[in-house]
């Protein structure tokens, strides 16, 4: 039966580059790499497979964008008979929905593929208030209370103002108890009892 597409000996990817001119001068390289005259960049070294004079050379040599640098040197009297880039083998893009937690390894999303866009210092991802879904939230900074009664007995509560004020440390040793927690806590009293809400 017919079909339309690639044949399956073109799955592999290879691509043959243009064979280097090894020289004296150049010895070890770097030599630019190019494919029909045009800047090549390989996957990696390890992608690549290279004769001289008849003998392959694999391992014992770096690439370096398009360039290739041997880890002796070349000479004049040399010939590069081929160069292959081996590629990666066929590449397909996935459906929509068909990638889950199954096909990702272990700690394969690191912070670094997160977007950085729309987001700004101290956001967290937080869960929404509907509990269905993440989102961008604001951080709680780090808050200190203070409680300590005036002369009327009084409850007076002093915050750090979510970051914005100072406690100094006379007034810090004024207070009969502390609280470190998240920044917004409202204190109230009622029927005699405080009340913390956040």
């Amino acid at each position: 039966m017919a079909y339309i597409g690639q044949n399956l000996d073109r799955f592999s990817n290879v691509e043959k580059l243009d064979a280097i001119t090894p020289a004296t001068a150049t010895g070890a390289g770097p030599y630019n790499l190019t494919k029909g005259s045009v800047a090549f960049t390989p996957s990696s070294a390890d992608t690549m497979v290279v004769s001289i004079d008849g003998v392959i050379q694999y391992g014992n040599f770096s690439v370096n964008g398009s360039t290739i640098t041997f880890d002796a040197a070349l000479s004049d009297s040399n010939t590069c008979d081929f160069i292959y880039h081996m590629g990666t083998g066929l590449l397909s893009t996935p459906v929509d929905g068909s990638v889950s937690t199954g096909q990702l390894a272990d700690g394969g999303i690191t912070p670094i593929k997160f977007s950085t866009s729309g987001i700004s210092a101290g956001n967290v991802i937080k869960v929404n208030d509907a509990g269905t879904a993440w989102e961008l939230g604001a951080a709680s900074s780090a808050e200190i209370y203070g409680f300590s009664k005036d002369s009327n007995g009084d409850l007076i509560v002093t915050t750090t103002n979510q970051g914005q004020d100072d406690i100094s440390s006379a007034t810090y040793a004024t207070f009969d108890d502390v609280l470190f927690s998240a920044s917004g806590f409202t204190f109230s009293i009622v029927n005699g009892e405080l009340i913390a809400t956040i």
